[in-house]
């Protein structure tokens, strides 16, 4: 007997273990889905897509029926993984995106059974799957990666993927985006009692206001906010004076002092992405007020007394 016809008799018996009859009133969905994950293997070392693809969706509908999510989900990664596996098959629009789909359908059964981190580990698969134009897509699957991490009070598990989706945001021009998931991470790391890491998150904001948007009075805005609302570990930090020092060098049309912030020793150790953008920023390339006078008082920029404004 040859490997197909060995995996097609495991498909043969699968369907009779849930197949029901007179004499045979219910169905035996355990055995079934043993059956099928055996053709599914059998399917998949041979490079059978059709019968591969049907013997893992009878194994994953047999996990369900037998009320085992987590199996059930494993078989539909296993689809997914084999399915990824053949470039021919993701290059295509509609083939990436049904590899997609099937780990959000994998993320979602992980969720029923209560596993938080592979769920996420399925919805970032899924995202790296997304249009390379449609960073927004992608986004939003790694948002949903969060929200399951943070609902599981699994914190100290988000560093990555927070730092993967500001990432996903600013190469895909989603700057308001990413700085609505910054503002997110100080949070989370005031959760976590990480003073150093929420400065950093503090100063990328600013730098993403000023490099990524060129908006001079949004960066001075957020700064304000920082500083009233006394964020977590940016006040009175060396960030807090990066930040200032950039957005004071702009304000008064110093050179001199621009040139001396893109050399600050702080962007070394923001997200690489950022500091390229902060490096980049110039005079004319923001919309700093024409007429500006000297600023004063203890490292916040004076073009207004502070106010307590909302995010764009």
């Amino acid at each position: 007997m040859s490997k197909e016809e060995q995996g097609d008799a495991f498909m043969k018996t699968a369907k009779k273990h849930h197949t029901t009859s007179i004499t045979k009133w219910s169905a035996n969905w355990d055995d079934a889905a043993s059956d099928y994950e055996k053709a599914a293997q059998i399917f998949t070392h041979m490079n059978n897509v059709p019968k591969a693809r049907a013997a893992w969706d009878g194994c994953s509908t047999a996990h369900e029926k037998a009320k085992n999510p987590f199996l059930a989900a494993k078989a539909v990664e296993s689809l997914a993984n084999f399915l990824k596996e053949h470039d021919t098959f993701v290059k295509s629009n509609e083939g990436a995106h049904e590899v997609s789909l099937l780990y959000i359908r994998a993320s979602n059964m992980y969720a029923l059974d209560n596993k938080p981190e592979k769920q996420v580990d399925s919805l970032v698969k899924a995202s790296r799957l997304a249009p390379a134009n449609d960073a927004s897509s992608a986004a939003k699957l790694m948002i949903r990666g969060l929200d399951a991490l943070e609902d599981a009070n699994k914190h100290h598990l988000t560093l990555d993927l927070y730092r993967g989706l500001v990432l996903l945001q600013v190469r895909g021009n989603l700057m308001l985006e990413a700085i609505e998931t910054l503002h997110r991470e100080i949070r989370m790391f005031e959760k976590l009692q990480n003073p150093e890491m929420a400065s950093k998150a503090g100063l990328e904001i600013v730098l993403l206001c000023l490099g990524g948007l060129g908006d001079w009075v949004l960066a001075d805005r957020q700064f304000k906010e920082l500083v009233n609302k006394n964020a977590y570990g940016f006040s009175h930090s060396k960030n807090q004076v990066t930040a200032y020092n950039f957005l004071s060098a702009i304000e008064e049309r110093d050179e001199q002092g621009l040139k001396d912030c893109v050399k600050d020793s702080q962007l070394q150790f923001i997200i690489p992405d950022i500091a390229k953008l902060a490096k980049k920023v110039t005079m004319s390339g923001t919309n700093a007020p024409a007429k500006a006078k000297k600023p004063t008082g203890n490292q916040t920029s004076n073009t207004k007394d502070f106010e307590d404004e909302d995010l764009r």
